[in-house]
């Protein structure tokens, strides 16, 4: 259906460099549906293109879903904050990239 990814896409977060504290949590929940939540916080290591072909499997899985999680976040962002991370390849350089900007020191973050 051509309207499920236009649906899909209104869902995701928006963020214009405020209040990355809810935003980030609204993000992971939504990795955590996706089942990518562990590749966006840790990463996944590219192994040798040489690898067993089981391996290249894994290999192949890991980098669509990093893709599906950058794509995610990218579609989050205002155009002045995605240009921060324009340069990254995976989600997890994006993520940590503006959990280090915009989290800030957690003593400032009120409830």
């Amino acid at each position: 259906m051509a309207g499920n990814g236009a649906n899909q896409q209104a869902l995701v977060p928006q963020f214009k460099g405020e209040k990355y504290h809810l935003w980030s949590l609204k993000m992971k929940t939504m990795f955590r549906s996706q089942e990518i939540w562990d590749l966006v916080e840790s990463g996944f290591e590219d192994t040798n293109p040489a690898a067993p072909e089981q391996q290249l499997q894994q290999l192949r899985e890991n980098r669509k879903k990093d893709a599906k999680a950058l794509f995610f976040i990218q579609s989050a962002l205002d155009e002045d904050i995605l240009s921060r991370i324009a340069a990254v390849n995976t989600s997890h350089e994006a993520w940590e990239i503006l959990k280090r900007e915009y989290l800030g020191d957690r003593k400032v973050i009120t409830r």
